[in-house]
């Protein structure tokens, strides 16, 4: 082993600090630390109960499915501090909208909330589809059927969105549950919905005879958006660790699961 001589010599034991110092910084330039990505606060993610994008149990300790484990992954790979919160869905996109270190899924790109975000994905993909009274079925197959009828969509959702420009009558609510009685009993003659999500709920409601999946209008991707003051190191970050996951398979197994 080599061993530096030390001599009690003044300007050798100052050039010795000195060369000392400089590879220090040299090192520091070469080999930054390991954590580049994290960040000065956790991030906070927040969602929706979205049949089969994101779900939650233990009284909304654990979220999980298609889009919670990709994003769940994405974070790990990252190694960045997080927490994930479900709630409602317009106070999950408007905290990630106003909130700095906050993002949301499962999100519609569209044009109005383009500049409101930085974008990671997509990281799903749904069909948007009309739900109705199962008599209808086979005889309403398109949206110009249905110009000046009312149709419940979710607070919020992209869809209400896309079909107020195009001049459909929406009536929003915070709840599917309010929506699906509404439709029952005749106040609204339609449902605007994601199709996994419409399939689960009637299912799981018995309404399988009295409502079905008219036809489908659109489909959209989802996506991770994060608030604007998210650093940029971290938006690249995650990224690349979801083109990681799509191309090692991980996110096909998860996909698979739902």
């Amino acid at each position: 082993m080599n061993k530096l001589n030390f001599k009690n010599d003044k300007n050798n034991g100052m050039a010795l600090i000195s060369s000392c110092l400089q590879f220090s910084f040299t090192c520091l330039m070469l080999f930054p630390t390991f954590n580049v990505y994290s960040q000065e606060k956790e991030l906070l993610i927040t969602t929706e109960d979205a049949i089969p994008l994101s779900m939650s149990k233990d009284n909304g300790k654990t979220i999980y499915g298609l889009s919670a484990d990709k994003v769940h992954e994405l974070l790990h790979r990252s190694h960045i501090n997080y927490q994930m919160q479900s709630m409602s869905w317009n106070r999950a996109i408007e905290l990630a909208r106003t909130q700095s270190n906050t993002c949301v899924f499962s999100t519609a790109r569209t044009d109005d909330r383009e500049a409101h975000f930085k974008w990671i994905g997509p990281i799903a993909k749904g069909d948007w589809v009309m739900v109705g009274t199962s008599d209808k079925l086979g005889k309403i197959t398109q949206l110009e059927q249905i110009k000046a009828s009312h149709i419940g969509v979710y607070m919020g959702d992209a869809m209400g969105e896309y079909l107020t420009k195009r001049g459909y009558h929406i009536t929003t609510s915070y709840d599917d549950d309010i929506t699906i009685k509404n439709l029952v009993v005749g106040r609204l003659d339609y449902w605007a919905s994601d199709s996994n999500e419409a399939a689960a709920i009637i299912a799981n409601t018995n309404l399988k005879y009295k409502l079905s999946i008219l036809f489908t209008f659109a489909s959209s991707d989802y996506y991770l958006a994060c608030n604007p003051n998210v650093g940029d190191d971290v938006i690249a970050m995650l990224r690349e660790k979801l083109t990681e996951i799509k191309a090692d398979g991980t996110a096909a197994k998860i996909e698979a699961k739902y």
